[in-house]
């Protein structure tokens, strides 16, 4: 009998051979389910780790974004490399001749070629004759040709120069009037208007109230640009129609800060040349008419110099002194010249203090003088 061709026979093979494969899938799915779950204790911390996350990505606590800003150098910083061109022009050919070892160098030669580099700085004739010659008393017989000591000597001739105009006026800084008027003059093109716009804003700064008049009727750019300073400075403006008198704006600016309470009071005047008398007369005008509503104004006169014009800025000096009695200076774009020594011949030939001195065009860059520092910057390598 032949089993193989038995149909029963071919069923239960087949029975069982689909019952063995059916077997062996089922083995290996449970094999593989044993290799992906984790043992209890994975379970249990993963569950734990659940619980205590935040229920939402949204109530997370947001980090705090800080905005870097950008980094200002010192004021003693800015100020060094506004003086250096002048510091070179003093002191560069004055060092190659002391630093030439040269036996036949003479006391006389040497302090004449300090006298050189001084007039190149544009010191002045009159105040660098003084200063060598203070120099000259001081120096002993084996001292004369020791760079160190002629600079030092220099240096202290300098400050005393500087220092010899400080007067006990009241400032901006440090004003007892209410309203403090103060008057802003000066040639066209020296930085007058920006200079106006930056005390607001500093004084804004020392939570002042400000006031600014546009006495500039005859410049349109020069009312648009106090506008954004006083806009920025929180401070009332006061502008007339073009063509105005300028007289009429200051009277107006005066007697509005009066009335608010202002601390201080900034008048923006036209440039002028100081060879035009009709101009010039003009702010003799302007101080009457302010005059009217508060007597003792204006407090303070601030003649704004280019110290680029070098001597010029002296002559400048000297025609606003007579006619509007300036009562202080602010020297403009230190940094972008080698004539700063006509800071020295200012205050030595007119004896009017600097109140401000700027090397650069931000706010920061514009900053209240002190003597010591500006000599001590001048001086350092």
């Amino acid at each position: 009998m032949n089993v193989f061709g038995d149909p029963l026979f071919l069923i239960i093979v087949t029975g069982l051979g689909c019952f063995g494969f059916g077997g062996l899938i089922a083995w290996l799915a449970l094999r593989t389910r044993e290799k992906k779950t984790p043992p209890p204790s994975i379970i249990q911390t993963t569950e734990q780790l659940v619980k205590t996350a935040p229920a939402a990505e949204s109530e997370a606590p947001k980090p705090e974004i800080v905005v870097p800003q950008p980094a200002v150098a010192p004021w003693r910083s800015r100020l060094v490399a506004g003086l250096r061109r002048t510091h070179g022009q003093i002191f560069r050919s004055l060092d190659e001749l002391l630093l030439t070892k040269d036996a036949k160098i003479t006391r006389d030669a040497t302090l004449e070629a300090l006298f050189e580099s001084l007039v190149q700085a544009d010191t002045g004739v009159t105040t660098s004759e003084l200063l060598v010659n203070n120099v000259r008393n001081r120096l002993g017989g084996e001292e004369s040709l020791n760079p160190t000591i002629i600079r030092a000597l220099l240096k202290e001739e300098i400050l005393k120069v500087l220092q010899s105009a400080n007067t006990p006026e009241s400032t901006i800084e440090t004003h007892s009037h209410q309203p403090h008027v103060v008057l802003m003059v000066g040639v066209n093109g020296v930085g007058k208007t920006t200079t106006t716009g930056k005390l607001a804003y500093k004084a804004r700064q020392r939570d002042e109230k400000v006031a600014i008049g546009a006495a500039d009727t005859f410049r349109a750019a020069a009312v648009d640009q106090l506008r954004i300073w006083a806009e920025r400075s929180q401070a009332h403006f006061v502008e007339l129609k073009d063509g105005a008198d300028p007289a009429s704006v200051a009277f107006e600016t005066v007697k509005i800060a009066k009335s608010q309470g202002d601390n201080l009071c900034l008048i923006d005047t036209a440039g002028r040349l100081h060879n035009r008398q009709d101009l010039m007369a003009e702010l003799a005008k302007i101080k009457r008419v302010m005059g009217k509503e508060i007597p003792t104004a204006p407090h303070e006169v601030l003649l704004v110099l280019d110290a680029t014009t070098g001597q010029n800025a002296l002559q400048q000096a000297r025609v606003f002194r007579d006619l509007v009695n300036i009562t202080g200076l602010v020297l403009t774009k230190l940094d972008g010249t080698a004539k700063g020594g006509v800071a020295i011949a200012v205050v030595n030939e007119l004896k009017i203090p600097i109140r401000y001195i700027g090397v650069g065009e931000s706010v920061e860059d514009l900053q209240p003088f002190s003597a010591q520092e500006f000599t001590d910057a001048l001086f350092e390598e």
